[in-house]
């Protein structure tokens, strides 16, 4: 291993997830909710098949450090027809605790700005928990602007 490969791996390397992360995902994920006070129903199954299966439903993002995945970001589609645009809403970005304060959040945006590029999107993004400020500072420092909410939204369960 060279130098500059070294300082890439102690920094981050970040890639599209692969099946075999769903595993190592699925309990960051429910790290996640556990956070937010949410309880983790993941089904490692079924977000696989949303990952990886004939329509793939969500796009994943992994970064890794010393060749473990210590972080992600999931992707999922957005339109905005008023103004027949395509964007993607980064639906999730977590990193372990250990593996905080060194860029790799910033490398998984980057990488998820990369992709919606590339996928003809025309903007990219994000919410957080109201009280959330660390995350709204972490975002706005990126250049994300903060947007009034429009109103209330509305789901009906289908099952």
């Amino acid at each position: 291993m060279t130098l500059s490969e070294e300082t890439i791996e102690a920094q981050g390397r970040v890639r599209p997830m692969a099946r075999h992360d769903v595993p190592v995902v699925s309990g960051m994920i429910a790290r996640l909710a556990r956070h937010h006070g949410d309880e983790p129903l993941i089904d490692a199954a079924r977000l696989q098949a949303d990952l990886f299966g004939p329509v793939p439903w969500l796009h994943g993002l992994v970064v890794e450090r010393f060749g473990y995945v210590v972080g992600y970001a999931l992707l999922t589609p957005l339109y905005r027809a008023q103004l027949t645009q395509r964007g993607l809403d980064l639906h999730h970005l977590f990193v372990i605790e250990s593996s905080r304060g060194i860029g790799l959040g910033k490398l998984l945006v980057d990488a998820a700005l990369t992709f919606a590029r590339a996928e003809g999107c025309s903007y990219l993004a994000v919410g957080t928990h109201a009280d959330n400020h660390r995350a709204q500072d972490f975002y706005r420092t990126l250049g994300f602007e903060a947007r009034a909410a429009s109103g209330e939204r509305f789901a009906l369960a289908l099952q």
